[in-house]
């Protein structure tokens, strides 16, 4: 056995007693290979500032992607040059410590413990090379990851596992991917490259919305928005608020599925973005943007510790954007503001305190009508910019605050106590000139003033105990948990009289008569509280079993006045009392070769309460089921630049509304749909030269049962084939330091149209494909980058919806230029 050298007394950094006892172990196991496993010694690109040496560390094991513990005595009065270049992690440590008299070993868990070299004399005991135990590289799944490889989430069980030992398909897209892709102001522009989801309207900056694995999330369903922020729901409404892209760190998105730890959400999935946080090292930057549709952006993150020891650390995010849109008189306004503070007293409990500020100016996008974009107009085409509303009248502004905070309190090795909680708040004004219908000319759209204003409230916490243990060879992770949730929100909603609109010589500035009275005013109280259970058992590292119950009671109130608008129009009271029950469930099996593939299958249950809806005996309905089998493969390995995954699945929703063919004017719940589908994804991340996405998506979506006509046909909005490829090279320093270009294309094939209504479109809409490209530089602390989306400018209608029908155009060419200094 190779001895080992005592390690220091002092105050740890982190972990404490655990980690000198973890070392401790790592030095009575047997000897094994010397050198770093491939993943570590492979170089890699590092840019660790100068600074203290107890900072420069925690740069270098952040970018590394490694767990370091030091006793805080080591580090003071130290410094550091830093490091930049290629290097393995074993080198790089080696350059970092040289003549600091320290050495960093490396335990049975893979983490890296930093202790000191002793004085060679009489009777030292001698030095060797530090054991070297074979582990995984950790990474952190709610911090900034270089690259665009993520191996770990909390998506796919609440708990901190790799993906590849989650039965079900997850896609994460990091920080990196995202900037070099230059997502703008959508949350459906950083999802554009990723298997199983496409956006639903065009260009509509007022929600986020998707269709995911054939259904619709957020447009036109009960759950409302699929996005999920930290493990919560994002807001409590489709049109509260939406997701503002520099402000998170990455994105995770779980198709399929996933009531069984998140409650009431659509059966094709849903997606939850990560907050970006304190950070332990120092982060500086100042980004500038300028572009297409007069864009002007300003951002501003700021980040580090507080003091000395990392007890306390910090992060203020700010941005404000002033910008137009490819359709006349819509803006995108923006204001964003997320201050956050963490406090780690001890290396096994931390709070982090969530704040956020966000203000939006846009307007609603309606559509235009199907004769004129997709079908042939007498009248001629119309064009992508055509505003059909009223520029002095029409409004969209959202005020969001939120406040929150991220709980977490290891009691020892085995227990782990964690709670989430935030309070939400939205003020919301929606003012429209709203198009219904196209006259006999095909040129005149008739139109109606709605006039509406929300005001939401919402209070969530998500409480959870974890449990880790051994029994033999299985590895046991038990999560229980319970979330409630509570949503009180008004809306007072007018209609109105407005002109018609020649949408080929649109003359604007026409009066909005609105109605005497509110057309509806409704005062709802929702609640909603879930128990889960879910036990991960990992069975001779080969074997994960995965099963989890959960158990759901929602009740909403509603109270409200419905009228004709007319001053004196007879009132209608609206009361209804809704309680729901449901119990869903997940239960997987996954194989781990050690190649790295991992087969797996899994089936999955999901609800939605139908909240808001009476049938014409005045009852109330039962939530909509959802039931998915997926089977599939993943690939990933530590020691492989390289991921895959690939599934199929059949997923079908039933408890589906639909008309009553005795009783018109209401629904019964008779209706169901059925998915179908094949997902293949893959990613390259290679030395960090080449960066490579390729995805393919296959949807068989059909609508089984209906009252409406359309049974046998797909839910609209649904591409048959979606291929989309994306690849990003970095010259290097022998050609061009410092310089990178990338370029990408989607192709969409047989999106699904509205079949229905007075003027009904063709099944498929016509296939397109988008090509994006950009070209960026770094040089010192400056990155420049230019993104240019639709890079032809390709003309394509995205979908069609609604029953008059309106069509969506797709973005066309736009360009925004990005500078960022960092210090």
């Amino acid at each position: 056995m190779a001895p080992c050298l005592p390690s220091l007394p002092g105050r740890r950094l982190s972990a404490g007693l655990a980690a000198t006892l973890a070392l401790s172990l790592a030095c009575s196991l047997p000897a094994q290979a010397q050198a770093d496993p491939p993943a570590l010694a492979a170089a890699r690109q590092f840019d660790v500032a100068p600074g203290s040496l107890g900072a420069v560390l925690t740069q270098y094991a952040s970018q590394a992607g490694i767990e370091l513990t030091a006793p805080s005595a080591l580090l003071q009065g130290k410094t550091s040059a830093g490091l930049a270049g290629r290097y393995g992690v074993a080198e790089g440590f080696d350059v970092l410590l040289r003549g600091q008299g320290l050495q960093a070993t490396r335990s049975v868990s893979g983490a890296y413990t930093l202790r000191a070299v002793p004085a060679a004399g009489p009777g030292a005991a001698t030095t060797l090379t530090p054991v070297t135990v074979v582990g995984s590289v950790r990474e952190d799944p709610t911090a900034a990851t270089t690259g665009y490889l993520a191996r770990r989430g909390l998506t796919g069980s609440k708990t901190d596992t790799p993906n590849i030992e989650i039965p079900q398909a997850i896609s994460v897209i990091t920080r990196d991917q995202m900037q070099d892709q230059g997502v703008a102001p959508a949350l459906q522009d950083a999802l554009r490259y990723t298997p199983g989801l496409i956006g639903t309207r065009g260009v509509n900056l007022t929600d986020d919305s998707f269709n995911m694995r054939g259904f619709a999330a957020g447009l036109a369903t009960t759950s409302n928005t699929p996005v999920f922020r930290d493990g919560m729901r994002q807001s409590p409404a489709m049109y509260a608020s939406t997701v503002e892209p520099y402000g998170i760190e990455r994105i995770e998105v779980m198709r399929g599925p996933g009531s069984v730890l998140f409650g009431q959400v659509t059966p094709g999935g849903l997606i939850n973005v990560t907050t970006k946080r304190p950070t332990d090292t120092p982060l500086r930057e100042i980004e500038l943007q300028g572009g297409s549709h007069d864009h002007k952006q300003v951002g501003i993150d700021l980040g580090g510790p507080l003091d000395d020891d990392g007890v306390w650390s910090y992060r203020v995010t700010a941005m404000a954007r002033d910008a137009d849109t490819q359709t006349d008189y819509i803006p995108n306004d923006r204001q964003y503001l997320a201050p956050a503070l963490t406090w780690r007293p001890a290396a096994h409990t931390s709070l982090t305190l969530l704040a956020s500020y966000q203000h939006t100016r846009t307007l609603y996008n309606w559509g235009l009508p199907v004769a004129g974009t997709l079908r042939d107009n007498p009248n001629g085409r119309l064009p992508r910019d055509r505003f059909t509303g009223e520029p002095d009248f029409d409004d969209y502004d959202t005020k969001t605050w939120t406040v929150g905070y991220l709980f977490e309190h290891k009691f020892n090795d085995t227990l782990t106590f964690r709670q989430n909680a935030r309070y939400y708040r939205s003020d919301m004004t929606w003012n429209s000139a709203y198009g219904a219908a196209m006259q006999p000319n095909q040129r005149l759209l008739n139109r109606f003033g709605f006039i509406r204003s929300d005001e939401y409230k919402s209070f969530s916490v998500d409480t959870q105990m974890q449990a880790n243990w051994r029994h033999g060879n299985i590895a046991h992770t038990t999560l229980a948990g319970i979330d409630y949730s509570y949503t009180p929100w008004v809306r007072d909603e007018r209609r109105g009289q407005v002109a018609a609109l020649d949408l080929y010589n649109p003359v604007y500035g026409a009066p909005i008569i609105p109605n005497a009275r509110s057309s509806r005013v409704l005062d709802t109280d929702a609640s909603q509280m879930g128990f889960y259970l879910q036990e991960q058992m990992k069975i001779a590292q080969r074997w994960v079993v995965m099963a989890g119950v959960r158990h759901d009671r929602s009740r909403s109130t509603i109270d409200g006045v419905l009228t004709t608008g007319a001053a004196n129009s007879p009132e209608s009271r609206l009361k209804l009392r809704d309680r729901n029950s449901a119990t869903t469930g997940r239960a997987g099996l996954v194989y781990l070769f050690d190649n790295g593939w991992a087969p797996y299958v899994s089936a999955a249950t999901s609800f939605e309460p139908e909240s808001g809806a009476v049938d014409f005996n005045g009852d109330t309905f039962e939530p909509t089921k959802g039931r998915q089998y997926e089977v599939g493969v993943k690939f990933e390995s530590p020691s492989s630049p390289y991921m895959f995954g690939a599934s199929v699945y059949d997923l079908r929703r039933s408890n589906v509304l639909t008309a009553d063919p005795l009783h018109p004017g209401y629904s019964v719940q008779t209706g169901a749909i059925r998915s179908r589908g094949l997902e293949l994804e893959a990613k390259a991340d290679i030395a960090r030269q080449w960066q490579l996405i390729g995805a393919y998506t296959y949807t068989n979506a059909k609508i089984l049962r209906s009252n409406a006509g359309d049974a046998g046909t797909a839910p609209p909005g649904v591409p048959r084939h979606t291929i989309a490829l994306w690849g990003v090279y970095r010259f290097g320093d022998a050609v061009a330091p410092g310089l990178k270009a990338g370029a990408g294309a989607r192709h969409i094939i047989g999106t699904s149209g509205y079949v229905l209504g007075t003027t009904p479109t063709d099944a498929r809409l016509p296939s397109y494909t988008v090509v994006d490209a950009m070209l960026g530089y770094e040089t010192g602390p400056w990155t420049l980058t230019l993104n240019v989306n639709n890079l032809l400018d390709k003309r394509y209608v995205q979908s069609c919806y609604y029953a008059t029908t309106t069509c969506f155009y797709g973005e066309g060419r736009s360009a925004i230029a990005r500078a960022a200094y960092r210090w």
